[in-house]
């Protein structure tokens, strides 16, 4: 009961530090907000590589108040550093997924931090998926780990999130094959580098 307690603390801390609204976020997704200074990530897959986005930003399914995309993918596709940083944290050791109250610690992961602070998070990787460790520097559109189904999740995919380095949840726009998007769910990407 203590750790249900704990993960429902965290989950409300964390999802309530000044998330977007639906209203910014949908101004952001069409384009009505001119003025973006934001980061501009590769897609964290490999290049020439396309995924069904499943789930966006304030999602109705399982984010909302979260800003974090949810690629569909097989067990085993290659997981690629959206952006170069330091890995500052990772776990590849899971065997464990679906959607039990258990399962919630059992998610292996890679986050890694940027020179500005920020950092990605990739989690669901599948087991000895993991192929960086703690300390390693990693470059943009490297191959750090592999997608899988491992802690709370229904099906294999990548939970991917930005986070400033306040900590808040961030919206993020990738390079596309359309040009500089802020993602939408339903729709297939395929990864470019620019």
């Amino acid at each position: 009961m203590k750790l249900l307690t704990s993960c429902i603390f965290l989950l409300l801390f964390y999802t309530g530090l000044a998330q977007l609204s639906d209203r910014e976020i949908m101004d952001l997704k069409t384009g009505r907000r001119k003025e973006d200074t934001s980061y501009i990530y590769w897609l964290p897959y490999a290049e020439k590589k396309s995924f069904l986005l499943i789930q966006a930003s304030n999602s109705q399914i399982s984010h909302k108040e979260e800003l974090s995309l949810d690629f569909k993918m097989k067990k085993g596709s290659k997981i690629c550093a959206a952006r170069g940083g330091i890995v500052t944290s990772a776990r590849g050791d899971s065997d464990k997924g679906g959607l039990k109250e258990e399962n919630l610690h059992d998610g292996n992961y890679i986050i890694v931090q940027h020179t500005d602070g920020s950092i990605a998070k990739y989690w669901h990787l599948e087991k000895d998926g993991v192929f960086v460790k703690v300390g390693d520097t990693v470059q943009q559109g490297q191959v750090i780990g592999a997608s899988g189904n491992t802690g709370y999740t229904a099906f294999p995919h990548l939970h991917f999130q930005i986070n400033d380095a306040t900590g808040r949840q961030i919206l993020t726009r990738f390079y596309t094959r359309r040009g500089i998007k802020y993602l939408r769910p339903g729709n297939w990407y395929k990864c470019v580098h620019p």
